[in-house]
């Protein structure tokens, strides 16, 4: 009897003895400064979904990674035991930016896409007219919009939330910046005057008379130098703090707006009518003249500043067109004219006007919004579109692409999770 008595107890024990087999660590997961995020009571047996799910700050725009202090990496299939991980050990939280598309439309809001799916990810709504141009911070945590309303807002890109409006232009914004280092913004307006503000505390900090479409220069990451286009058919070189012109060059041709500036900021693109020229920053020399054949709405440098995305307008339609810059340079066939010589490398369409251009952070993916609602991601390769982003109710005015991972790199891990 007692032998019986004993044998149902370990009967009854052994379900119980199994779960503490199984479920018998407790790992700290903790972030780069050391600070504690979670404390998972977890099993051997756990995957990195298993363990990000007990995580409960991970932004939605994050990439999780994580790694024992001694570098081995969960992901994937891979289990806690695996990576050799016992009760009490830590885990490292790396979050690293989720690649997606943000856009800004007529319709009043601002939006992120996902760019492995095309789904929505958040609408930014505050505006009380079209927005007009947007961008992301370096670390891609704010976003800042600009509006025909005259305001300028800062967001929060992980909650959506309005952090603080930038009020003080008399006309619609045409044009939003942030430094590179992440410490100051810019606005250009349609009045001809460009803002210069605190990132930090939205302070105003200077006025630059001239600009309409204004963009920091990737020569100075600290924002001292700007980079602009005019009504009046000129590129102009300014000094942030004083306004004081450091060069400017004239074209015949007539407004240059937009404006995009190559990676080490010494070659400025710009539109003029229905050509896209490309000067030399420091002598205000023309070195190149595309001509697509329709009015240049946007334009855009590629990461390696080898090739330039315009934008253009067509009868009933519009057509984004991708160029070499790396043909020979330009011959001049009469006074302040250029031979265009450039290479046409794709053309690519939409029911409406292409408003605005981008490349992905490794160039192999393009970027529209186009008059007609959508924003499209292609292959810079072959054109073929891959993507299109639908949800906006009026004209997609801006694209820009976040910081981080290239889209490709986020598709295959985020198959490997």
């Amino acid at each position: 009897l007692a032998q019986a008595a004993l044998a149902r107890d370990l009967v009854a024990q052994a379900p119980h003895l199994a779960s503490a087999a199984s479920k018998a660590m407790r790992i700290s997961v903790r972030n780069l400064s050391g600070r504690e995020v979670a404390s998972v009571e977890a099993e051997r047996s756990w995957t990195k979904a298993e363990v990000c799910a007990q995580i409960l700050d991970i932004p939605l725009l994050a990439l999780p990674r994580l790694l024992t202090v001694a570098g081995a990496e969960l992901n994937g299939s891979a289990t806690l035991a695996d990576i050799g991980l016992s009760d009490g050990d830590v885990l490292q939280l790396l979050l690293e930016q989720r690649p997606a598309l943000l856009t800004a439309s007529a319709d009043g809001t601002a939006a992120l896409w996902c760019t492995s799916s095309g789904k929505l990810i958040r609408s930014f709504a505050g505006h009380s007219g079209q927005v007009s141009s947007a961008t992301f911070s370096p670390d891609g945590a704010r976003i800042l919009t600009g509006s025909y309303d005259r305001t300028a807002k800062v967001w929060c890109a992980h909650t959506g939330q309005c952090l603080r409006t930038l009020e003080g232009h008399s006309e619609a914004i045409l044009s939003v910046d942030i430094s590179a280092d992440g410490t100051r913004m810019l606005t250009g307006a349609r009045d001809g005057i460009a803002a210069v503000w605190c990132a930090s505390t939205g302070e105003y900090l200077s006025t630059l008379r001239g600009p309409a479409i204004a963009i920091f220069s990737p020569a100075s990451p600290d924002g001292r130098r700007v980079l602009a286009g005019t009504t009046e058919g000129g590129i102009l070189s300014m000094d942030a703090d004083s306004g004081e012109i450091l060069q400017a060059s004239r074209c015949m041709y007539g407004q240059v707006v937009p404006v995009a500036a190559s990676p080490d900021g010494a070659r400025v693109i710009g539109g003029v009518y229905q050509d896209m020229l490309m000067w030399r920053v420091e002598t205000g020399k023309v070195l190149r003249r595309c001509w697509p054949g329709s009015w240049v709405e946007s334009v855009a440098f590629s990461p390696d500043g080898t090739r330039a995305l315009c934008g253009v307008a067509r009868a009933g339609s519009g057509a984004a067109a991708l160029w070499s810059m790396e043909c020979t340079e330009c011959q001049p066939t009469r006074e302040h004219e250029l031979e265009c010589r450039c290479q046409m490398l794709r053309l690519l369409f939409h029911r409406g006007s292409v408003e605005s251009v981008a490349f992905s952070a490794d160039g192999r993916r393009l970027f529209t919004g186009s008059e007609d609602g959508t924003a499209k991601m292609w292959s810079a390769e072959t054109g073929d579109c891959l993507l299109t982003f639908e949800g906006h109710t009026a004209a997609v005015m801006s694209v820009r692409c976040a910081p981080g991972k290239s889209v490709d790199e986020a598709a295959e891990e985020a198959a490997g999770r």
